[in-house]
């Protein structure tokens, strides 16, 4: 049976925790120093804990600078609010946390201020987007639901997932892209993988809901993430949802009012017609164009058909609602979230409604429970973007159409393009391109504390969690839109289902122990993960007329496909902590996969990290620097080829009309394991005037080991490839600056501000297969990325080719990023706050100046060159000079992301109905609202093949970005 030991001499200290403006602070912690015997404040700030003769107390609070105290029978206690972070709790373990003025990592964390506080992202990743140095992270996509790409610390590999491991209240999340099929040939005529890789569906970590978020923290590399072992590669993002507090029950509520807008439009067919095709036309020739007008045309009227289908002003609604409180033995947070927006295209747009439930109990004073749940339910439409050859594509149609060419609806018919093929209002009114999502997490932990005194702690917990989803997409066109008329089977209706179920369990021991002005934490447990994923779509072409059941189609497809894994983790790990001096960490995590070759072959991921507070020393007589920390880590993490890279795959054959298999294609890999990555980062922190000024400088040198990649062979081998091998190794190697501090602090004004800093290179150093391309733009002169010992795999490469070598163009990381923060409070109840982000030097393989050239639509297209000749012919493909740099292009930006005025009305103006309620702040918003760029195109950071490691970058007319703008109101009982 649990037990508790106490000294025997010594007595009962009591008191009362106080914070701002002297009002009782709930959930305080109250601990001896240099001991486990600790306890929280009562909903009245009310605390009583048994201490021994000369004992000293700390007590700190989330918000508040923590404050070390002598006991006393009877004291109270005030804090002062906090002005650095350092007293955060950060993750060592996978059980275990300490402050972060004690950690040996760079420790990059986002609150829930920071993250909502200010206005409305679509989505999660949005959110995030600028606010973490180290973190690229880029839109796809404008169109509505989000789909991002996040990278920490550059590319962790060739093929496998780019994106990082999202843990939520332990559990581990499936943030999976689930394709609606729509690449397929039946839609757009562009060679796609079935799950729709240039459609740009969304991450399905859009899901989950910013408002109901405490904290983030970000893993960015192997040295923080190696107790995370074969998931952990590309790092790891750690969230915190909202927790109860013990006290009167609280009650939040919020609305939010808005409107999006294109952010930019290129201004197509700007022309006119006497100028566009006097000197010839790249559609057709001239006396064609001059019939078709005087025909379909003769009053001159124009049309800004970019203008109708991308100037639509999409309606934002977010409707919010929590509830908080409990006691002493039972908390529990309750949110409930409704959001509706609308696309700035017609007939496009993102709706969500969530609800989440966390409770936690103690039910005795040595068993700790918490429990929760979150549904969401989502529905998303996306219209068509991106590559395409059909004419479903909306850029692509913009393109090819001339603003003198009637194409609005006439009685409900759709007038025909005779240049390209398709009406794009046609497509935008008629077409469907949907996605819902249906989805379920719920954890639990269990503590269970079986010793405690003030030398010994011995405490066991179990974590464990469930993710659940079902994503249905429909896609469909109509049998009668024009560009399915040429079709054989007119009419074509796509249905996918796409559910997946991830399942998580680990127990841990846990042993604290003081021994003088040491302490120690041990930790050894258990970890099982498993993933099923069930993939089917029934596809139909050649409807019936105006039928949408693939069922009626004439020629009918059907796919399943079943995919699991399931890995097994042992970790220990031993921390020590000398008086907060000097912490060392080190710990071993080893991991086995159904994935790998040997699936009972375990493989061993090591960790180490040494943090020295040197300002925490004796002899620091240095009162201006009040932190001085110099840390480094090493560690290495893991990431298994994806599902079937172990088994060679028969070819489907008919024999004598029965079914049968052949001989296969492509090899399987029986040996294949993990690739590795091995990280060593150093750095040092510095808190000033008593940390109002913070420095944060970190390097480190990430190494990826045994990268997994596909590898042709020999024609007489009878075979084409082998699925996956290990073909070389890749460096990283970056800096991250963080500045940040309080430069004004006033009784009328107050400014927090900071800045962030940060590069990341990346380096082929060793390649044992021969040079070979690793991602296209789709078409061989606009640019490839390549495998190329002692280069980067992002970089670009075209022509002209020099003794058959492609030429070797910029990168499409960015030579260096940045972000600047700034939040202002002045006359008490004002607060301003924004965030400017830059991405400098990042290159992309864009074909919107071919494509608007081809389409006679550029803005300039009959701009005369130095040669007398209309730019819109110069510069087109195959005219003399013309080579991949033409196409490779500086893809950098400025953003203003987020901007905020909110004030907090003063309670003394309600007179008598002051006390109905706590606060009530009202403000206005903007996101994305400014963008500065070189750039011809939509939005910099459209990616068209969505978050792929290498070769994302690609841009053909991706569906714009929006900025947005809010009205707010909150309240809180």
């Amino acid at each position: 049976m649990p037990f508790t030991v106490f000294a025997q001499s010594g007595f009962v200290a009591s008191g009362r925790v106080t914070g701002a403006q002297n009002n009782p602070l709930s959930g305080a912690t109250v601990s001896v120093a240099n001991s486990n015997n600790s306890t929280v404040t009562d909903a009245t700030g009310n605390f009583s804990i048994r201490v021994s003769n000369g004992a000293r107390l700390v007590i700190s609070h989330v918000g508040y600078a923590p404050k070390t105290v002598n006991a006393a029978e009877s004291m109270n206690v005030s804090l002062d609010e906090e002005n650095t972070t350092l007293s955060e709790v950060v993750v060592t373990g996978l059980a275990t946390t300490t402050r972060r003025g004690n950690a040996a990592n760079a420790v990059a964390t986002i609150s829930a201020k920071q993250l909502t506080g200010s206005t409305r992202s679509q989505t999660l990743d949005a959110a995030m987007q600028g606010k973490v140095a180290g973190v690229q992270i880029t839109s796809n996509s404008g169109a509505p639901g989000g789909g991002f790409l996040v990278r920490l610390r550059g590319a962790s590999s060739l093929t496998q997932s780019a994106e990082p491991l999202y843990i939520i209240d332990g559990v581990y999340m499936d943030n999976s892209q689930f394709g609606t099929g729509a690449g397929t040939n039946a839609f757009t005529g562009a060679a796609r993988t079935p799950t729709g890789s240039q459609d740009n569906s969304a991450n399905r970590i859009a899901d989950i809901n910013p408002q109901d978020i405490e904290n983030i923290e970000i893993l960015k590399g192997p040295s923080a993430a190696a107790i995370y072992g074969t998931r952990a590669n590309a790092g790891v993002i750690l969230i915190t949802t909202k927790k109860g507090r013990a006290g009167k029950l609280t009650v939040n509520f919020g609305q939010d009012v808005g409107f999006a807008k294109a952010l930019k439009l290129i201004g197509l067919h700007k022309t006119k017609w006497d100028k566009q095709f006097q000197f010839g036309t790249e559609l057709a020739n001239a006396a064609r164009l001059t019939t078709l007008k005087s025909t379909l045309n003769p009053t001159d009227e124009t049309w800004d058909y970019e203008k109708i289908v991308y100037g639509n002003t999409g309606a934002l609604r977010n409707t919010r609602l929590a509830l908080s409180g409990g006691t002493d033995k039972i908390r529990f947070y309750a949110g409930g979230n409704v959001m509706d927006e609308q696309g700035i295209q017609k007939n496009t747009g993102y709706s969500k409604n969530s609800f989440r439930l966390n409770v936690d109990l103690k039910p005795t004073s040595f068993i700790d429970i918490a429990v929760g749940a979150n549904y969401i339910n989502s529905n998303s439409d996306r219209s068509f973007s991106g590559n395409d050859n059909n004419g479903v594509a909306i850029g692509y149609n913009l393109a090819y159409l001339p603003n003198w060419l009637p194409q609005l609806p006439v009685n409900g018919v759709y007038p025909k393009q005779p240049l390209t093929g398709q009406n794009p209002l046609e497509i935008v009114d008629r077409t469907v391109n949907n996605e819902k999502v249906n989805r379920m997490i719920s954890n639990y932990t269990v503590g269970v504390q079986l010793v405690k005194n003030d030398i010994h702690n011995l405490r066991l917990t179990s974590t464990g969690g469930v993710d659940f989803l079902t994503a249905e997409d429909e896609v469909y066109i109509p049998d009668d839109v024009q560009f399915q008329a040429a079709s054989a089977n007119p009419g074509a209706s796509r249905y996918t289902t796409n559910r997946a179920l991830n399942t998580n369990l680990q127990g841990f021991l846990v042993y604290n122990a003081h021994v003088g002005n040491f302490s120690f934490t041990t930790s050894a447990g258990l970890t099982q993960l498993r993933r099923d994923v069930r993939l089917n779509y029934f596809q139909g072409q050649g409807l019936k007329p105006a039928q949408r059941n693939p069922s009626t189609g004439t020629v009918q497809q059907a796919s399943e496909t079943f995919q699991g894994e399931k890995e097994l983790g042992r970790v220990v790990q031993e921390e020590i902590n000398w008086n907060d001096i000097v912490i060392a960490t080190a710990g071993v995590r080893q991991d086995r996969s159904t994935l790998n070759g040997d699936p009972k072959k375990y493989f061993t991921f090591p960790k180490a990290s040494l943090a020295v507070n040197v300002a925490n020393f004796g002899f620091w007589k240095i009162p201006a620097i009040s932190q001085l920390k110099l840390r480094a880590a090493y560690g290495e993490t893991g990431r298994s080829a994806s599902f079937n890279s172990t088994f060679t795959t028969l070819t489907d054959l008919i024999i004598g009309g029965q079914a049968g298999a052949g001989y296969p294609t492509i090899l399987g890999n029986a040996g294949i394991e993990p690739e590795r990555a091995t990280e060593f980062e150093t750095g040092v922190d510095i808190g000033a005037f008593s940390n109002r000024l913070r420095i944060e400088f970190t390097v480190y040198n990430k190494k990826v080991k045994n990268l997994i990649e596909s590898y042709n062979l020999s024609t007489g081998t009878g075979v084409s490839s082998i699925q996956v091998f290990p073909v070389g190794d890749l460096q990283n190697k970056g800096i991250e600056l963080s500045l940040g501090g309080t430069p004004v602090r006033s009784r009328n004004v107050t400014w927090n501000t900071n800045i962030n800093w940060w590069r990341n290179r990346s380096l082929m150093t060793r390649l044992i297969i021969p040079e070979k391309v690793v991602a296209s733009s789709g078409f061989g002169s606009f640019g490839t990325q390549r495998l190329r010992e002692g280069a980067s795999p992002t970089a670009w490469y075209g022509t002209p080719n020099v003794n058959g070598v492609p030429t070797l163009y910029e990168d499409s990381q960015p030579l260096w990023q940045a972000s600047w923060s700034n939040s202002i409070t002045f006359l008490r109840n004002f607060e301003f706050s924004i965030l400017i982000h830059r991405s400098h030097k990042n290159f992309n393989s864009t074909l919107n100046q071919e494509i608007t050239d081809e389409g006679g639509s550029s803005p300039d297209w009959s701009t005369i060159d130095k040669d007398n000749n209309p730019l819109g012919q110069s510069r087109k493909l195959g005219k003399p000079g013309i080579t991949t740099r033409q196409f490779i292009v500086d893809a950098s930006y400025t953003k203003i992301r987020e901007i905020s005025l909110y004030y907090t009305v003063p309670k003394t103006i309600f007179g008598s109905f002051a006390n109905k309620f706590e606060s009530i702040r009202v403000g206005v918003s903007g996101n994305n609202i400014a963008m500065w760029t070189p750039y011809y195109g939509y939005d910099p950071e459209a990616a068209n093949f969505g978050n792929r490691p290498t070769g994302a970058t690609v841009d053909l007319l991706s569906f714009p970005s929006s900025k947005r703008f809010f009205f707010h109101f909150n309240v809180n009982f």
